[in-house]
C-alpha cells in the first residue's frame, strides 16, 4: 500500500510495494493536481473540465484575465479570500431614534487573536441614513491593551445637499467621529481607514454607531456596509 506525505497528503509508493509505475504516477498526479493553480481558457472551459473542486482551490482564466479561488460554494475574488477577514452588513440597523449612546453595529465585527505586536490594517465602507439634525457618529472598540489610529472621511455635519467634508481621526477605543446626514430617506456613504497594533489579549474590532445629536427620527446603518481587515506585520 502506498503512503501519503504528512503535510499535503500526496500519495507516495513505498519500497515494499509491487512495481506498478503507471498506477503510482496516477495516484501522485491525482494528489498534486488539485493543489495547482488550474489554468482554463474561460469560465465555460473551467465548468466543462473541472469535475471535482475543494475549498481554497485556485483557478486562472485567460480570457477574463482573472484568478479565482473556490470558497466551498462559489469561485470568488482571490483578493477577498486573502483578507484576514471581510464582513458585511446583511440587514439595515436603526441606531436611533433619540439615542446618542454608541451601540454595536451587528455583523461589522472581527475577532483578533492574542498576538502581541501583530499589526492589522482595516477599512470600512459604511452606508447610512440620518437626518440633518441627528447626523451620525461612528466608533471602534478594540481588545484591551491594543492601540490604533483610524480616520473617517464623509459629509460635514448638518448637510442639506452638499457640505464641507469631515476629515477626522482618533486613537481611542470607543471615541466617536461624526459625519453629517442629508435627511431621512437619503443614503450617504462614509469611508473609514485605520491600523491596529494587537496586544496579548484576544478580542474584537467592533464598529459602533449612534446619533450625533439626539433626534426623534430613525438613524440607520444600511445593509451592504462592509468591514475588511488584513494583517500587515
Amino acid at each position: 500500500m502506498p503512503t501519503t506525505t504528512t503535510d499535503q497528503g500526496i500519495s507516495l509508493p513505498v519500497g515494499a510495494d509491487a512495481a506498478n509505475n503507471p498506477t503510482a504516477f496516477s495516484n501522485f498526479v491525482a494528489g498534486v493536481e488539485p493543489k495547482l493553480v488550474r489554468l482554463y481558457t474561460d469560465v465555460a472551459d473551467r465548468t466543462a473540465k473541472r469535475a471535482v473542486v475543494a475549498e481554497n482551490e485556485i483557478s486562472g482564466l485567460a480570457t477574463e484575465n482573472r484568478v479565482d479561488i473556490y470558497d466551498g460554494a462559489n469561485d470568488i475574488s482571490l483578493y477577498t479570500r486573502s483578507l484576514f477577514a471581510t464582513v458585511r452588513k446583511t440587514a439595515s440597523q436603526n441606531v436611533g431614534p433619540s439615542n446618542t449612546t454608541l451601540q454595536n453595529v451587528t455583523d461589522l465585527v472581527v475577532a483578533l487573536p492574542a498576538i502581541n505586536g501583530a499589526i492589522f490594517a482595516f477599512r470600512a465602507v459604511l452606508f447610512y441614513d440620518a437626518s440633518t439634525s441627528a447626523d451620525i457618529k461612528f466608533a471602534f472598540t478594540i481588545p484591551s491593551g491594543a492601540t490604533m489610529l483610524w480616520g473617517l472621511v464623509g459629509a460635514g455635519g448638518g448637510v442639506v445637499t452638499f457640505g464641507d467634508p469631515s476629515w477626522s481621526t482618533t486613537t481611542a477605543s470607543g471615541t466617536a467621529l461624526a459625519v453629517g446626514g442629508n435627511g431621512v430617506g437619503t443614503t450617504l456613504i462614509a469611508m473609514l481607514e485605520g491600523e491596529l497594533t494587537q496586544s496579548t489579549n484576544a478580542g474584537n474590532l467592533q464598529l459602533q454607531a449612534a446619533q450625533s445629536s439626539s433626534d426623534a427620527t430613525a438613524t440607520t446603518v444600511a445593509a451592504r456596509s462592509r468591514l475588511q481587515v488584513w494583517r500587515t506585520s
